[in-house]
């Protein structure tokens, strides 16, 4: 049993408890099975208390909304400090691999239904905001843009990448504010029996609604149709005009932060950033385009 946690254990039954080492967030993250149902416990640090804490309250909120997410059980702390949430664990496949299987027509269906989710998501009430999507903005761009020059690596057209951003920057403004998962992609999900299921919801945040498109690029190397699918149903087949501009703003902007951030963690994550970025320039014809090359106009 772990720790600290023989009471928690206790309560639910639990006879087998494992790591789980996916993902990126700094949390410690367990399975645990009474041999009938699983749950995962997520344990993070005491100045954490406040974060988690409203996370939980969100996971409580969305769980009325019917959808298949991981459902709040319980939260609290240790006797040590540490905060802990446990949450119950959802059944299926990895979305990654249960997508990679797919022929692309299925691809594009589970990508519908993950669409559609997202939009119930971003239907949950929010309280009132102090600062707008543009004053964030305003304070967060100059920072990593700063971060992308002193980086030792440099990005392929790094100063077509920066001109970009700089000409475009007001379509920032007027931007409207949601409840916002903040890394929704195939890594996130889970797929049972044609069913779409969302876990972790750390990095979740109020961000514009485009924003949490942004990380398309996990899910088109996966399967090109799958993306396609997730805009499609998201705007139930009538994708407005301002979407794809926004959109690429928001690969130039993923750009800007990737790189610096790899070299954190390393010659293997510094790879990937180059592929992905290697990639965006492809899809975007380098940056000729406003609509790219992976967006397969299908008919809704």
């Amino acid at each position: 049993m772990l720790v600290g946690f023989e009471k928690l254990c206790e309560k639910y039954g639990i006879v087998k408890v494992a790591p789980l080492l996916k993902g990126w967030s700094g949390d410690k993250k367990y399975v645990l099975d009474n041999g009938r149902e699983k749950y995962i416990l997520r344990l993070s640090d005491s100045g954490k208390y406040e974060k988690k804490k409203e996370q939980f309250a969100l996971l409580q909120r969305i769980g009325a909304l019917g959808l298949y997410c991981s459902r709040p059980v319980e939260f609290g702390t240790a006797p040590d400090g540490t905060v802990y949430m446990l949450l119950s664990y959802l059944e299926g496949e990895d979305g990654e691999e249960a997508v990679a299987e797919m022929t692309d027509g299925e691809a594009y269906r589970i990508g519908l239904k993950a669409g559609k989710v997202l939009k119930k998501l971003h239907s949950v009430d929010i309280p009132p905001q102090k600062l707008t999507w543009w004053e964030r903005y305003l304070k967060k761009m100059p920072r990593k843009i700063e971060a992308l020059k002193a980086c030792e690596y440099k990005l392929p057209m790094q100063d077509t990448v920066l001109r970009y951003y700089e000409e475009n920057f007001e379509i920032m403004k007027d931007r409207p504010l949601v409840l916002c998962h903040g890394d929704y992609h195939l890594g996130n999900m889970i797929v049972n029996n044609g069913k779409i299921g969302i876990i972790d919801f750390d990095k979740n945040g109020v961000a514009d609604p485009y924003d949490d498109f942004k990380p398309f690029c996990w899910n088109v190397m996966v399967n090109e149709y799958f993306e396609t699918g997730l805009i499609n149903g998201y705007f139930d087949g009538k994708i407005p005009g301002d979407f794809f501009p926004i959109l690429k703003f928001y690969t130039i902007e993923s750009l800007v932060s990737q790189l610096p951030w790899s070299v954190k963690f390393g010659r293997t994550e510094i790879e990937t950033a180059y592929k992905v970025a290697d990639n965006q320039m492809k899809w975007y014809g380098n940056f000729e385009l406003d609509i790219p090359t992976w967006y397969k106009r299908i008919k809704f």
